[in-house]
């Protein structure tokens, strides 16, 4: 499948659209999915990921994300679909949120303890048309395939859109169900676009940012180390969010329904190698008692879903 890179902002393509949206713009990584009949892959800005590419844990995401873009992938009905995202999250200081487990994709505004994604544009590929859709158009796709997208600010006229500023609390964690941090949680400023279906080749789009984060003061998230150490009760919390509904569908379509044993270890190994791909240090560090208590863990998450 042929990479398709987001085109570089500010994007002037036609503008006179009747109608325009404010989006909050999010503060994180671009993670990129491509759909088409066979099969599915991830990518960051510029490439394709490979499955043990170290990239802010998006493994921890991946089996999830993968449904959801087939689910869109089936609703739109174009020969590809690729999905342009962000992942964000890792650090939310809040005294009564515990702590996610991972480290922080951006740091300077809040979003959520874990590790999320948010999808920001759909451009479907059919045949020569090679076309973003209409927000009014993703948002109900995105939202039946149970896939977030920023927080809608405003939708009216050019000038009306113009006049919004960019400096404004978060609305992400609220949304996402977190206890606010307050106005000192600042988005980092907004994208506004026509709410029209738009060609790749004029894809029109601008993207305003509070001085702080133009000036990249806010921009101090580590890299992230797939040797870090993490601790077992994590791996453990964050094996048992793994194991869901979605991937015990997916294991029971591999080895059949009718034997729960088989479907259960399937489902369980496939959580074992997605916390293997995005936590190689610690799971390598950890003892054969350690190791055999997470994959029990996994394996009573998994026993405790309806097939």
């Amino acid at each position: 499948m042929e990479f398709l890179a987001f085109p570089k902002m500010p994007c002037l393509g036609a503008s006179e659209a009747p109608t325009w949206v404010a989006l909050e713009k999010l503060h994180g990584a671009q993670l990129v999915i491509g759909v088409d009949a066979a099969g599915v892959r991830f990518g960051k800005r510029k490439e394709w990921l490979r499955d043990e590419d170290p990239f802010f844990g998006w493994q921890l995401l991946r089996a999830s994300l993968r449904d959801a873009a087939r689910a869109a992938f089936a609703a739109v009905g174009a020969e590809r679909l690729v999905l342009y995202g962000e992942l964000f999250g890792g650090g939310y200081p809040h005294p009564d949120v515990p702590a996610g487990g991972v480290i922080p994709v951006q740091t300077g505004v809040w979003y959520a303890p874990d590790l999320r994604w948010a999808v920001f544009e759909l451009r479907a590929v059919d045949g020569a048309e090679d076309a973003f859709l209409a927000f009014s158009e993703a948002a109900p796709v995105a939202a039946a395939a149970g896939l977030m997208m920023p927080p809608l600010l405003a939708r009216g006229r050019k000038a009306e859109i113009a006049a919004l500023p960019e400096r404004f609390p978060s609305r992400v964690a609220s949304a996402l169900g977190f206890p606010p941090l307050g106005p000192a949680n600042v988005a980092e400023g907004l994208v506004a676009k026509p709410d029209v279906r738009m060609p790749a080749g004029a894809y029109m789009a601008l993207k305003r940012k509070i001085a702080e984060m133009r000036e990249d003061r806010f921009d101090e998230s580590a890299p992230w180390d797939p040797e870090r150490p993490v601790a077992l009760p994590t791996l453990i919390r964050w094996g048992e969010r793994l194991a869901n509904g979605p991937r015990l569908a997916s294991a029971a379509s591999k080895v059949g329904r009718h034997d729960r044993a088989a479907v259960d270890a399937e489902a369980a190994l496939d959580v074992l190698v997605d916390l293997e791909a995005a936590f190689p240090g610690a799971m390598r560090a950890l003892s054969r008692e350690d190791g055999e208590a997470l994959e029990r863990a996994v394996r009573a998450a998994v026993a405790g879903l309806p097939i």
